[in-house]
């Protein structure tokens, strides 16, 4: 989120703590709204072009930005929810993830914290993969991609 001081602190010293403490822009009172509107839409176009890096683990590698997918550089065809649930996985770097969690970040905030659509999203997420073990269950935990997966432990028990 870009951060623009509007402030009366006009003195070289002011500007440069307030950029010190994080403003993207310092504009100082008075100021014609016209410049306001312009440097807010500057400021937009400059987070507009920031992309989410690329992330790969496992052999996979995920393109938050563009929306795609490769398991060893071929193309997976996902689904909205099974895009998202893959991203906070894989965003976790091997970390696990608990249902409840990624029934939070993946769905919306009146999901059913009942429902089995965590479970049932997985399973077909697995067979998306084309290699099941790359999700690996903790029992009684919750999820987690296996960094390990690309190694050649298709025997692994992955629950």
């Amino acid at each position: 989120m870009p951060i623009l001081m509007l402030t009366a602190a006009d003195r070289l010293d002011d500007k440069a703590s307030g950029f010190e403490l994080g403003a993207d822009d310092y504009l100082t009172k008075p100021f014609a709204l016209r410049e306001l509107v312009l440097r807010l839409r500057a400021l937009d176009r400059r987070r507009a072009h920031s992309r989410p890096p690329v992330r790969e683990i496992a052999g996979l590698r995920l393109d938050p930005f563009r929306r795609e997918v490769y398991r060893d550089g071929r193309y997976i065809a996902l689904t909205r929810k099974q895009f998202a649930v893959l991203e906070v996985l894989v965003a976790a770097d091997g970390g696990v993830i608990s249902a409840e969690e990624l029934l939070e970040r993946a769905w919306d905030e009146n999901a059913d914290p009942f429902t089995n659509a965590v479970r049932i999203t997985v399973s077909a997420l697995r067979k998306r993969l084309g290699e099941p073990w790359v999700i690996a269950t903790v029992p009684g935990v919750g999820y987690r991609i296996d960094p390990g997966s690309g190694t050649g432990r298709e025997g692994a028990d992955r629950g």
